[in-house]
């Protein structure tokens, strides 16, 4: 008799594995991508995604300046899309501005000439105005040559001081 419960046990198990190497072969999967952020005293680097299979953008935000610039990196060599913006201009600070950025994830709508909407944004906060500000961008898939500037959109802000 226990030799029966021994083969029954291997039987659940083979039949365990097949049906789970046929679940993991049929069941879409994604890929894990970490998006990444530093920063300094002076200055903070993020990335952020442009597309499904793209390469993800990073963006690097001058905190003397205020100015927030990108580029996409692609595959043909070197960075063929670049973004700008003047953060200082867009959150009305003259002096000692003080930056927070993080990247995330944003479901844009539309997009036109130019380029597809990326579904990465970049979140900027600053502490003197108490405002936060979601930047995007728009890329062209598979750009193989450099693309002409273009200057990053701004989707929304918020305040974060002084609210309820």
């Amino acid at each position: 008799m226990a030799q029966n419960d021994r083969n029954k046990k291997w039987l659940w198990l083979g039949v365990g594995t097949v049906f789970g190497l046929i679940l993991s072969y049929y069941c879409p999967h994604e890929p894990a991508y970490a998006e990444s952020a530093s920063s300094s005293e002076r200055f903070a680097m993020a990335t952020a995604k442009s597309g499904i299979g793209q390469s993800d953008a990073v963006f690097v935000l001058d905190m003397v300046s205020g100015r927030l610039v990108g580029a996409i990196y692609s595959p043909q060599g070197g960075f063929t899309q670049t973004y700008g913006r003047n953060l200082a201009a867009d959150f009305k600070v003259v002096e000692n501005a003080q930056y927070v950025m993080v990247t995330g994830f944003a479901n844009t709508a539309g997009g036109g000439t130019g380029g597809t909407p990326a579904t990465g944004v970049i979140y900027v906060g600053e502490l003197n105005s108490g405002i936060v500000g979601c930047y995007g961008f728009l890329f062209t898939p598979q750009a193989n040559r450099p693309v002409p500037t273009r200057e990053l959109a701004v989707l929304g802000t918020f305040p974060w001081r002084g609210g309820p």
